[in-house]
């Protein structure tokens, strides 16, 4: 009698002992869960990051060739003006040299 009283508190105890192995074992599967998703979420967090870190640099590198476009431009637009001002005085130049050429036949003339 005594053996099964301590038979039917081992079964109780060894009861309530898988029931609490049962909780723990769903609170644990819960956690893995969550920390899983919590592991998908940080890697989205992180690749946003990255995102957000390439957009901006995109953007400093699109005003930096803006601003390097707008640059050469200028300097191009300075370049077409002297090689105007030279041909002109290449012009200015031949001018003075055939009224020179000129002035000599009319004087040898003379």
């Amino acid at each position: 009698e005594e053996a099964q009283r301590y038979m039917k508190v081992f079964e109780e105890s060894l009861y309530k002992e898988q029931e609490k192995v049962e909780t723990l074992e769903k609170e644990l599967e819960d956690l893995k869960t969550a920390h899983h998703e919590l592991e998908e979420k940080y890697a989205d967090a992180e690749r946003k990051l990255q995102n957000e870190d390439y957009e901006e640099r995109k953007e400093d590198l699109e005003m930096q060739n803006d601003e390097l476009t707008s640059q050469t431009t200028d300097i191009e637009a300075k370049n077409d003006e002297a090689n105007r001002k030279i041909k002109m005085l290449e012009e200015d130049l031949y001018k003075a040299e055939s009224n020179s050429d000129t002035k000599e036949a009319k004087e040898k003339e003379l």
